[in-house]
């Protein structure tokens, strides 16, 4: 696997630990005995700190992030991350199962023994009882959960490798993404090498097949696959696209990304054009011909249709997603402040490269 420093932080990993080699392990990471992570499952303890228990499983292009400064994000023992999932500055108890495609976002704290369907959200800073499955954008409580029930969910997930069908059942369906996100095209860590642009950073996993086009400090982190052959995609300044996010175009299209604008982490996108200040937030999917305004915000989760127009100053959520609110002061002020986050991520991340430092 991929272990990097981060400053001055360097994760601790117990020896038993099974990884594959392009999953991704950062900075104030610490990781119990018996853990498994999949291929591209990426923990970036970069800003905080991520503690994981023993036994737990990370299915492939699964993300764990923390809230710069704000949010370290605790996984109990026993938790199961289903591929594509994201567990994003919370906590989350013992004997979890997080689905498919499932969010987990800032500040929420989920119960033991707690199920999250697949394509499901837990909002910021909802508490789920345990011993429940919970479903939908955001989540709800379905109905209570046996631990026998529990298990065997925890077993359909473990036994999915990259492309096996895995032993699923009309029982753990409720684990399964309807729309699942392919395996990787390409290898990882290839088509990027050459592209470069002052205060930019592209992660060693990171791969494309396509012209891709950045501006100065924008970023293309972990896992990324920008799947363009014969297409563009441009990224502008101070931009960046997050951990295990994919971009897959047919030739002849074009993404084109403006300025200061945020692609959250497992993100979906199709041809699309998304303007200045817009935030594309965690796991969700933006179809084909979509245009997003300067300053909107597509919510978490959320499936954007093709060839909508998501429109300036507000936020779009739900699947498919809908006009919900118009963004607040205090909404605008939190997204210019990630942004800037992210530039100094990058900044750190090339100067350790420069010195010769693992990253």
């Amino acid at each position: 696997m991929i272990v990097l420093p981060y400053l001055q932080y360097v994760p601790r990993i117990a020896p038993d630990t099974t990884a594959d080699r392009w999953s991704a392990v950062i900075g104030r990471a610490e990781l119990a005995a018996g853990c498994y992570l999949g291929p591209l499952a990426t923990l970036r303890a970069d800003g905080e700190v991520i503690r994981v228990g023993p036994g737990c499983w990370f299915g492939e292009a699964a993300t764990v992030h923390i809230a710069d400064t704000v949010f370290s994000t605790t996984i109990g023992s026993h938790v199961t991350l289903g591929r594509y999932g994201l567990i994003h500055a919370c906590a989350v108890a013992d004997d979890c199962v997080v689905g498919e495609h499932a969010v987990v976002m800032d500040g929420a704290e989920v119960g033991a023994g707690a199920v999250i369907a697949a394509e499901s959200v837990v909002p910021p800073g909802k508490k789920l009882e345990g011993g429940w499955l919970y479903a939908g954008t955001p989540t709800r409580p379905v109905e209570a959960i046996s631990r026998a029930r529990v298990e065997e969910l925890h077993r359909a997930i473990r036994s999915t490798a990259a492309g096996d069908a895995g032993s699923w059942s009309s029982g753990t369906e409720v684990v399964r993404a309807k729309n699942r996100v392919a395996a990787a095209r390409h290898a990882p860590g290839s088509g990027l090498s050459g592209v470069d642009a002052e205060g930019a950073y592209v992660a060693p996993s990171a791969c494309a097949a396509g012209k891709v086009e950045l501006a100065p400090h924008s970023s293309i982190w972990f896992g990324v696959e920008i799947d363009a052959g014969g297409a563009l995609v441009q990224l502008g300044q101070a931009s960046n696209i997050q951990d295990n996010s994919r971009l897959v175009l047919a030739p002849g299209e074009r993404v084109r990304i403006g300025r200061r604008v945020t692609v959250g982490h497992n993100v979906r996108m199709h041809a699309c054009d998304i303007e200045d200040e817009a935030i594309i937030g965690m796991g969700s999917i933006i179809g084909k011909g979509t245009v997003v305004r300067a300053g909107a915000c597509v919510g978490a989760g959320a499936v954007v249709e093709p060839g909508t127009e998501v429109a300036a100053g507000y936020i779009w959520s739900g699947q498919p997603a809908r006009e919900a609110r118009p963004l607040s002061a205090q909404n605008r002020a939190l997204f210019a402040v990630g942004v800037d986050i992210y530039i100094g991520y990058a900044r750190n991340y090339r100067l350790a490269q420069k010195a010769g430092g693992a990253i």
